[in-house]
């Protein structure tokens, strides 16, 4: 029976391997002449998503964010700000591997801008609006630019600074504080260690395949095959992105959210990773988790092995009936229930 589930496994790696080649596809830089993309022009697939939110999470029109472009290293990164210059925190927002930061906004960010606080959603390198330059994409980049970031919006315009990340995001944040000159707080909806073998069998589509998929990635992350691209729907489990059906057709074929894809090397540096600063010595800042109760992607029992032993405040608070991208009304209130009370308790 081992047998064949490592043939199986070989089967499904060199499978997809295959198809990597013969799409011969790699990095598409854009045009540096053309205007700065923006959801409003260049995307429908959040207004979409925001029919299906409860009536009182819907961006009406009257309040959409603003659209901004930061430069990092020659590349155009596309910003979702609401600025609120009398608000005492900065809440950063970071995606994950299947959204995007207008998505971020929709459930998130534009609430807590309602309660005064002053919030700006960031797509990373390959999501979003975001216009990439540059040839070569890792997770490392990824870590940077949005240390980058907060750093350059804090040393602009100082504010407390609170990290918000969905998904892969809330890893993403940890990661990145390790980089950040002030963090006050952070909120996730997970947080699962990259390089942990459990966590990657458990989050991966083909389960059971880690064993050979990862080394074997990070030997062609060392090719010339490094920059050609992968849809992540078709090695993670993006089908448990969102508990509806019609959502999740649409976030399966945007391809500036779960419809992306990103490069083999960002892939092996993604499930490879390890945090700068390990768990059982961190102690930068509180930390809340918001984890959906019916999550079927990222489960609790993930974050609760990721973070075993921490050193800094560890809050759990359950979103009652919420996935993974949680569009159901009681979960999402009690997010932004949930985050700002944690907000008002610090220091």
């Amino acid at each position: 029976m081992k047998k064949l589930k490592y043939a199986t496994a070989i089967l499904l790696l060199a499978t997809a391997f295959i198809r990597i080649k013969s799409q011969n596809k790699t990095l598409s830089i854009t045009d540096k002449s053309t205007k700065m993309k923006t959801y409003q022009s260049d995307n429908q697939a959040w207004r979409l998503l925001n029919e299906l939110l409860p009536e009182d999470f819907q961006i009406k029109d009257n309040h959409l964010p603003v659209e901004e472009v930061w430069e990092w290293k020659g590349n155009k990164i596309h910003l979702d700000r609401y600025p609120n210059p009398d608000s005492k925190y900065r809440i950063f927002l970071h995606h994950g591997v299947g959204t995007n930061g207008r998505q971020l906004n929709m459930i998130f960010g534009h609430k807590m801008a309602e309660l005064g606080y002053d919030v700006v959603a960031i797509d990373n390198l390959g999501y979003g609006m975001t216009e990439v330059f540059q040839k070569d994409i890792t997770y490392d980049d990824w870590v940077h630019l949005f240390a980058d970031f907060v750093n350059a919006e804090t040393k602009r315009d100082h504010k407390k600074t609170i990290l918000y990340g969905l998904s892969a995001g809330g890893m993403l944040i940890y990661n990145s504080s390790a980089f950040i000159d002030e963090v006050d707080g952070m909120i996730g909806m997970c947080f699962l260690q990259n390089d942990n073998k459990t966590v990657g069998n458990e989050t991966s589509k083909y389960k059971g395949t880690n064993w050979l998929v990862v080394p074997l990635m990070k030997k062609l992350a060392e090719t010339k095959s490094k920059t050609h691209l992968i849809a992540m729907k078709n090695v993670s489990k993006m089908k448990a992105l969102v508990n509806n059906e019609k959502a999740l057709e649409i976030f399966l074929k945007d391809d500036a959210s779960a419809g992306a894809k990103v490069q083999l090397q960002f892939l092996a540096d993604y499930m490879t990773y390890k945090a700068p600063i390990p768990v059982n010595q961190y102690n930068k800042a509180p930390i809340l988790l918001t984890q959906p109760e019916l999550d079927r992607w990222t489960p609790l029992k993930l974050s609760e092995i990721s973070m075993k032993g921490i050193k800094a405040p560890f809050t759990v608070k359950l979103l009652e009936g919420a996935g993974h991208y949680p569009i159901e009304e009681k979960g999402l209130r009690q997010l932004i229930q949930y985050s700002d009370d944690f907000i008002k308790s610090l220091p």
